[in-house]
This record gives structure tokens, C-alpha cells and sequence, in this order.
């Protein structure tokens, strides 16, 4: 399979489907979406040349505070949020791979650096939970 980077190199910037068909899991489109519609946001497109998640990323942010950042893989995404300390109140019922990148990340600020592969419905429901947790959605009924 084609890197990513080598497909996008920048500075043109991939269309959303573009990148939907890149990653082609239909978990990225679920996220992406709820993020939109709970938040009212539209994602950014961000080139990173950083070595560890080189090539295009999407950013969401609420104001002038990072909400997450998605790093599309071939049939796969990562997405990192930056957890509050709160957090750990609903460690209990998050899945145990979750719990697990919580335990093993270290605190920085009261926040903890979380790089989750979202691989399953029950990460994603994980990553929704930490999004609501960190920032309340526009719409009420969204979460």
C-alpha cells in the first residue's frame, strides 16, 4: 500500500473524501461526523512533517482549544486527545484498551496524552465519552 504521504505529499490538501476512501473504515466516517454535528465544527487539514505522524492530519478545535487530532492510517486511524484529569472517573467504563494507554500514559499539566487507535466501536464510544468530558456539545442532544 501507497504511504500517505507519498500520495498527499501537500501542499494540496486532500477533499474529505479523499481521505475517507484512504482510510476506508467506516468508523473514521462515524467520528468524523459526530464531532461535526456535536461540536458545530468543520475539520481543519494540517500537513505535519513530524516523523511520527507524517503527512496529513485533521484537527478539530473549539475556539481556541484543541479538541483532537485524527492521523489516518490505510484501514486504520489514530486519534489523540489530550484527557483530562476527570478522566478517570469513567476509566470503569471505558474498554480495557483504553484504561490501559490511560495507565501507562504520564500526566503532563493535569492531562494525559492519549493516542488511541480507534480499531472498534467500543474505542470509538470511548473517544466520544473523553470528547464530551473535555468539551460540552453545542446541541444537547447530541451526546
Amino acid at each position: 500500500l501507497m504511504d500517505w504521504n507519498a500520495i498527499y505529499p501537500g501542499p494540496e490538501e486532500p477533499t474529505a473524501e479523499q481521505l475517507a476512501a484512504y482510510v476506508s473504515d467506516p468508523l473514521w466516517d462515524e467520528l468524523n461526523r459526530w464531532i461535526c454535528e456535536a461540536y458545530s465544527l468543520t475539520p481543519k487539514y494540517a500537513y505535519s512533517r513530524c516523523s511520527m505522524g507524517r503527512g496529513w492530519n485533521v484537527k478539530y478545535r473549539a475556539g481556541s482549544r484543541a479538541l483532537c487530532t485524527l492521523y489516518p492510517t490505510p484501514g486504520a486511524f489514530v486519534c489523540l486527545v489530550a484527557a483530562p484529569a476527570q478522566a478517570e472517573a469513567l476509566l470503569p467504563t471505558l474498554s480495557a484498551y483504553t484504561r490501559e494507554l490511560w495507565n501507562s500514559a504520564k500526566p503532563m499539566n493535569s492531562v494525559r496524552w492519549l493516542s488511541l487507535e480507534v480499531s472498534s466501536p467500543q474505542v470509538l464510544e470511548d473517544v466520544k465519552a473523553l470528547l464530551l468530558l473535555k468539551q460540552k456539545p453545542k446541541h444537547a442532544g447530541q451526546a
